[in-house]
């Protein structure tokens, strides 16, 4: 009886804390994600690790000390911006440095995660739909949690980010629940092979 009335306050808590989330669709960005109310959009400039400026946009819900994000680095056109860009001898070929800047792009977030401070209490690869990527967790020096998790996709780096209250539940609602979606909108799912290729399974 005791471990049932357990099981029925977790359940209890898990239902509550998912009433009112809905899912996003960006077919412009090719992805969709649940946020626990409509997001507010904006774009800015991304400096990247090798000194471009790339376009990108932050998905954002805020409410009280809560924080869930998503944020978009598009690489499409990364090959002319770093063409335009002076030749910088220290850096080697310019030629190549967009798809270093690309290659590296969920590295170099994950970094920028355990810069911020904190202690950083889960850090490892992980997928959606075999999409390779990171998740980071980490409790801030406020006690907060921060779970992070970034996965390079198309030409387009995704980072999600939540960042909660002490005592909060952990937030697989949102990161687990990341797609990404096709020029028709529909959700991509892949086979992975040791060797990092992959190829995607056909819809049923």
């Amino acid at each position: 009886m005791r471990i049932a009335i357990v099981l029925m306050s977790a359940l209890f808590a898990m239902t509550s804390s998912a009433q009112g989330w809905r899912m996003y669709v960006d077919r412009d960005e090719f992805f969709s994600v649940n946020f626990p109310a409509e997001p507010t959009v904006r774009e800015f400039q991304y400096a990247s690790e090798y000194g471009a400026t790339l376009p990108g946009k932050v998905y954002e819900v805020r409410n009280g000390d809560s924080l869930h994000s998503v944020t978009i680095v598009n690489f499409t056109d990364a090959q002319r911006i770093y063409q335009e860009l002076p030749d910088r001898t220290d850096e080697g070929n310019n030629a190549a440095l967009f798809l270093y800047d690309q290659r590296g792009s969920v590295t170099y977030a994950a970094r920028g995660f355990r810069q911020r401070g904190g202690e950083v209490t889960y850090d490892a690869w992980h997928h959606i739909d075999l999409v390779e990527g990171h998740q980071l967790q980490i409790t801030n020096p406020d006690q907060s949690r921060t779970y992070a998790s970034m996965y390079l996709h198309n030409g387009r780096l995704y980072v999600l980010e939540a960042t909660v209250p002490p005592g909060s539940l952990p937030q697989g609602l949102f990161q687990q629940s990341l797609s990404f979606l096709d020029e028709d909108g529909n959700r991509i799912r892949y086979r992975l092979s040791p060797d990092g290729s992959r190829t995607r399974v056909p819809r049923p």
